[in-house]
């Protein structure tokens, strides 16, 4: 049998090498996280100065631009970029210059963030389908299905929070259902800054960060951990918790205070304010069914493999993962029903749900329960699943994972006719995203294989020869 810990990282350079493919143009959203990497790298400082025209998504406060997003993301991306530029002798960021769309350290940074926590949360779902029963054909699927079947290649390939969020949700989750092992008192020390540092990234998932010291609540009522584990991840969490009060009190003077609160965008300032700084009104129902299904913003139209996720929350329950299935349920719920309150719940230029994407580790947990104990149909489905929802990201993701959301039917709208050779009315660049060949010397990518959708080919032969052998390799292995 191929040993697991080959197979998982089969899974990670399968993923990583997918994401490094892809050097996606900026928008308001990533631009202001990376100008705050930037700023700190550069010079040393959290303000924005010289910076504030490469977004307008910004906080101003005593004469002082800063990025309007929490800075957990733009803290973890400065090693990337500090590394960037050793290795590279990249330039500082240019200051008081007009936005625009590429600049060579943007895709460093996105590829050592978004693109490596994205790529570790597949191998992780890797394991942790292993542990629960699946094969390591099965267990792969699971993996590679979360990184290339769901909206999670998308963001993979940008700077948003979203990924390392949810490689932080997931990776402290899996420190503590893995009761048993040694050092398990720093292990939840760990998931006590994961857990945190989740919501030091993304503010709203300061839910689930609660449900994960919830369920170590639990653990410790039914004599699974000892109680002195509920100091441990309390100090973890207290880590990143004093970070992010730290830079509020540098930036604005209050440990808290934060850019929502200072917003220089008005429509942005109506939503967030500091009684509300997540923007949330009351739950709107009707938005439920267009965030589940349809092709404006539909989860189950770009993430069709979860639609094996209720069936998977069952067989956890029958396979007595129960603690499992109940944490799985209340992450994806919580996340849905802050979705359903937040007044620009389509996420704006997106592909798909975009405030949905943390909760797909867990949705892929699930359908990996599903396939732990399934008959080869279950795993034919999964299968068939994730090759269409694969080949529809791919589509998304060449074309420059972002469509707006004024388009109400972006595959047949924007999508399809930019595949077709089609001009979109009012579409900002180029109609393909760039590809990362566009950083090595010479004009190989434009002469050999176009602007086009002929561009991505070498990807999908890559992925399809890499997947192929794989797979190859297991069936020798069980033969």
């Amino acid at each position: 049998m191929t040993r697991p810990g080959r197979v998982e990282i089969w899974v990670f350079l399968i993923l990583f090498g997918s994401y490094a493919y892809f050097w996606q143009s900026r928008d308001w959203n990533s631009a202001s996280r990376l100008m705050l990497t930037y700023a700190m790298v550069d010079r040393g400082t959290i303000t924005l100065n010289g910076l504030e025209d490469q977004t307008h998504d910004r906080a101003f406060f005593q004469s002082h631009f800063y990025t309007d997003k929490l800075p957990g993301f733009s803290m973890l991306a400065t090693g990337p970029y500090a590394l960037a530029k050793l290795v590279f002798r990249l330039p500082d960021h240019p200051l008081n210059v007009k936005g625009f769309s590429h600049w060579p350290a943007d895709y460093w940074v996105t590829l050592g963030t978004s693109g490596l926590f994205s790529a570790l949360t597949g191998a992780l779902l890797f394991g942790l389908a292993l542990e629960l029963g699946c094969t390591n054909g099965r267990a792969a699927l699971v993996g590679l299905a979360y990184g290339l079947s769901t909206p999670a290649y998308a963001y993979a390939t940008m700077s948003y929070g979203h990924q390392a969020s949810a490689f932080c949700l997931l990776a402290s989750f899996a420190l503590l259902w893995r009761t048993s092992g040694p050092k398990q008192s720093l292990r939840v020390g760990v998931a006590g800054i994961l857990a945190a540092y989740a919501s030091v990234i993304e503010l709203q998932m300061g839910p689930v960060s609660a449900i994960l010291g919830l369920y170590l609540l639990c653990q410790v009522i039914g004599g699974s951990r000892k109680p002195t584990t509920l100091g441990d991840f309390a100090v973890g969490a207290a880590i990143p918790t004093l970070l992010l009060l730290g830079y509020n009190q540098l930036a604005f003077g209050s440990p808290w205070d934060m850019g929502y609160f200072h917003h220089t965008t008005k429509e942005f300032a109506d939503v967030h304010s500091e009684a509300n700084p997540l923007g949330l009104r009351g739950p709107q129902a009707a938005r439920a069914l267009a965030l589940l299904w349809g092709r404006h913003r539909g989860l189950l139209f770009y993430a069709p493999v979860v639609v094996l996720a209720p069936l998977g929350l069952i067989s956890l329950w029958f396979q007595k993962q129960r603690g499992m299935a109940i944490v799985c349920l209340l992450t994806m719920a919580s996340i849905f029903a802050v979705n359903l309150s937040y007044p620009e719940w389509t996420g704006g230029w997106s592909t798909g749900p975009r405030l949905l994407v943390p909760l797909l580790p867990f949705a892929l947990l699930a359908v990996a329960g599903l396939l732990a104990n399934g008959g080869r149909w279950v795993f034919r489905i999964c299968l068939a699943l994730a090759a269409a929802g694969g080949i529809l990201m791919l589509m998304f993701v060449a074309i420059g994972a972002r469509v707006p959301q004024d388009f109400l039917d972006p595959l047949f709208e924007v999508v399809i006719p930019i595949w077709k050779g089609e001009t979109i009315p009012n579409w900002p660049g180029p109609p393909f995203a760039r590809t990362a060949l566009a950083l090595l010397p010479g004009t190989f990518s434009s002469q050999i294989l176009g602007d086009g959708g002929f561009a991505f080919a070498p990807l999908v032969l890559a992925q399809l020869a890499a997947i192929g052998l794989m797979s190859v390799r297991l069936r020798k292995r069980h033969a």
